[in-house]
């Protein structure tokens, strides 16, 4: 007679991370963060390892400039809203114009990179990718360009003419 084995626990080491967590992480890695980032581990490794905060944010994410930390808040919702819909098992929203189409990738690269951290999902997300249309390539838009560009440096404030 065969005995039924208990599902073996994982440590809590071993635990993935929530999603949006993992999310914020991969991001962070591909706006650069780990290069700025004070932690050591984070610019060793070259990958974003700090713990997120109750907000949803890596630490380093805290220390940027108003603009470009709502750069990473928006750039954050886009990429949660991929994974979603990834896990609702649908296709991405179509863009709208060549700056929707550079946030929508860059958001599904983030998500893509978040969800392939667990080894089992990965055959579902690559059939998912390869079901879905990404939009195609597009340089980020004029209202945010130079934000990317410079993202994560602390640029002098502008002064408002001495009012």
């Amino acid at each position: 007679m065969a005995t039924k084995r208990l599902p073996e626990e994982r440590l809590p080491s071993q635990q993935p991370a929530p999603l949006e967590d993992r999310v914020s992480r991969r991001l962070a890695d591909a706006l650069g963060m780990p290069q700025i980032c004070r932690r050591r581990a984070c610019r060793r490794t070259g990958r974003c390892t700090a713990e997120v905060s109750t907000a949803g944010e890596p630490a380093c994410i805290g220390v940027l400039q108003d603009c470009h930390r709502e750069l990473f808040v928006a750039q954050k919702r886009v990429a949660v809203l991929c994974a979603e819909s990834f896990s609702a098992w649908q296709g991405l929203p179509e863009a709208v114009g060549p700056g929707q189409s550079f946030m929508l990738r860059q958001g599904a690269c983030a998500a893509v990179s978040a969800l392939c951290e667990e080894q089992a999902v990965r055959p579902a997300v690559r059939g998912w990718l390869r079901r879905i249309r990404l939009p195609p390539p597009a340089p980020p838009p004029r209202s945010i360009a130079g934000a990317f560009e410079r993202f994560g440096e602390f640029l002098p404030e502008e002064d408002d003419g001495g009012q």
